[in-house]
């Protein structure tokens, strides 16, 4: 039999074939295993939240819920967040610029109705200082914050067209240049200066996410949502994944358990968990990914029928995280005022109570939408200027209002949370 040679165009089109990753852009359609992930993470964040405010349910089950937010948890959103700024229609860097205006402003809403308000009045029901100090985290770093601040690094970025990895090679220096300075530098003494100053790097004030640290995850997903947009056959695309990424993963966090890294803060702490540092932040990134292939397969099961409530939950994560929080942290302002601050919860199944927090939740996004139809981010301009700078006015306000009067800042470090897990941000250094 005579052997033909296929000519050069055929050939190109079978080794294109052959490839998981092509050339051009060819998957550029919804991924709905990033919904699952949300939806999966949204369910995780709420149980921390009840956990951590009211120290209930069963203490083994929260152990293993603990570990379970700490490879993916806050890391999945930012990672999932990534891959959106690759996938989403409006991607200049003004476009990044208006949207990070819109999450600084919306941070401040929030912050002002879940923690200046509720705690000043609060304060003035009872006169109980430690309100004061919590109103204070009307300026925090909490995930809107960091989510401004990383549109407006990511537009720098595309204005002077880094790549992708190199992206993700900068957020590596930055998260060692983080830990760096948590181990050398002495944070300020003046607290507003120290919590300016932890929307970065670690400080002494109240910042769960740094940019710095947190950083990292965001441009893990940057690059990997421009690999999906490449990826011709995402089915064995997840199944690399799972045969690679399963057993790293297992080893390494086997290793993390019994072995402390020099320098490294130590692990399931909330300093750790603040800090992230890389070692720990890449092997969660390959945990979301390896969570993203088991979903991608639990969809495939159901042939592509996403349940509409995991869609929903994909496209409106803010919400959920907003109303979710704002009524487990006031209800808890409000328990504290009637039964004091050890008041014990007789919340036995937060787990259960996690769910109803959701269709709850689900229940005010319909509501709004039919009804209301309140959203700062979709006012029109000149009106959605007015309330912007009202915002930030309110910000200031509550700010020279609470902060003479603050004796003891209220921070993760000094237990504000009241949760048992005391921690002294000296002991680590």
């Amino acid at each position: 039999m005579e052997y033909k040679e296929l000519d050069p165009k055929e050939k190109e089109k079978k080794s294109e074939e052959n490839n998981i990753i092509s050339s051009e852009k060819v998957n550029m359609n919804h991924q709905p295993e990033f919904d699952y992930l949300k939806a999966f993470l949204i369910f995780l964040m709420i149980n921390d939240h009840l956990y951590d405010s009211y120290s209930t349910g069963n203490y083994y089950v929260y152990k293993i819920m603990e570990f379970v937010i700490f490879v993916l948890g806050a890391g999945g959103f930012m990672l999932a967040m990534g891959v959106g700024m690759k996938y989403t229609r409006h991607h200049e860097p003004k476009d990044y610029i208006e949207r990070a205006i819109i999450l600084l402003t919306q941070g401040q809403l929030f912050y002002i109705v879940r923690d200046g308000l509720p705690n000043l009045i609060a304060y003035w029901a009872s006169g109980n200082k430690m309100f004061i100090s919590r109103a204070m985290l009307v300026f925090q770093t909490d995930i809107l914050t960091f989510s401004g601040i990383t549109f407006i690094f990511l537009a720098l970025m595309k204005k002077i067209n880094v790549s992708d990895i190199n992206i993700f090679l900068i957020s590596i220096i930055l998260n060692i240049v983080s830990l760096y300075l948590f181990n050398t530098f002495e944070p300020p003494s003046n607290y507003l200066l120290s919590q300016f100053l932890g929307n970065f790097i670690i400080t002494d004030a109240e910042s769960f996410f740094p940019f710095f640290n947190y950083f990292t995850f965001v441009a893990f997903g940057y690059w990997l949502g421009g690999i999906l947009q490449r990826i011709t056959n995402k089915d064995k695309f997840y199944n690399l994944v799972l045969i690679v990424c399963l057993p790293f993963q297992t080893i390494y966090y086997i290793f993390r358990k019994h072995y402390d890294f020099p320098g490294f803060p130590k692990y399931f702490t909330y300093l750790h968990y603040c800090i992230y540092p890389f070692p720990d932040s890449f092997a969660s990134c390959i945990c979301n990914v390896t969570a993203l292939a088991i979903f991608f397969k639990i969809d495939k099961m159901l042939k592509g029928k996403t349940p509409g409530f995991i869609t929903h939950c994909g496209k409106r994560l803010n919400e959920y995280y907003i109303i979710s929080s704002l009524f487990i942290l006031n209800l808890k302002t409000i328990l504290t005022i009637a039964k004091g601050e050890d008041f014990l919860s007789k919340m036995t199944s937060p787990h259960i109570f996690s769910i109803v927090i959701i269709i709850f939740s689900r229940i005010i996004i319909e509501i709004n939408d039919k009804y209301i139809h309140f959203a700062i981010t979709t006012l029109k301009k000149p009106l959605r200027n007015y309330i912007f700078v009202l915002i930030w006015i309110a910000t200031i306000i509550i700010l020279i209002y609470t902060y003479p009067k603050v004796e003891s800042h209220a921070t993760v470090w000094n237990d504000y949370l009241k949760n048992g897990h005391n921690i002294n941000i000296n002991y680590y250094k």
